[in-house]
């Protein structure tokens, strides 16, 4: 059996989201992005673009 974690947006490093994000608009981003989950909400948060 496989232990590995499959990649996830909950269980990938925050630099890679960001990176993700910044192929994204501020609308994109706002509305697809936001209120998902906390920690979605979180990273957007602090996402230099999305302050």
């Amino acid at each position: 059996m496989c232990d590995r974690i499959p990649a996830t947006l909950l269980t990938i490093p925050v630099d890679i989201v960001y990176r993700i994000l910044d192929k994204l608009s501020d609308l994109t981003i706002i509305v697809s992005v936001r209120n998902v989950c906390e920690r979605l909400n979180v990273i957007s948060d602090t996402y230099h673009r999305y302050q």
